[in-house]
């Protein structure tokens, strides 16, 4: 879709450069659910670890986090200072 409407965009693969536990405090810090938006809970990781009957705090859901990529909703597009989680075709097709 970027690619499509020109925005010109970087990748990177978060299963072999992983995000750091600060990488994703500032992603927190610009979603607007904070650690939890970022967290994707339709995952078998997600269920596997009990989160789905937990409530863990937001440092824990870091540390897994960094230590399971699978966790995180993707992708995640950081355009300037906005955050888009997920695949969100309207905010995507709003990107200039």
């Amino acid at each position: 879709m970027l690619s499509r409407k020109k925005v010109a965009f970087t990748t990177r693969d978060l299963f072999k450069q992983p995000l750091t536990a600060a990488e994703i405090r500032a992603l927190a810090a610009r979603a607007p659910d904070g650690v939890r938006g970022l967290l994707s809970t339709r995952t078998a990781q997600y269920k596997a670890l009990g989160l789905d009957k937990k409530n863990p705090g937001d440092e824990v859901l870091i540390a897994l986090m960094v230590k399971e990529p699978r966790l995180l909703r993707r992708p995640l597009t950081l355009a300037g200072h906005r955050l888009i989680v997920g695949f969100d075709g309207p905010a995507l097709e709003a990107l200039r």
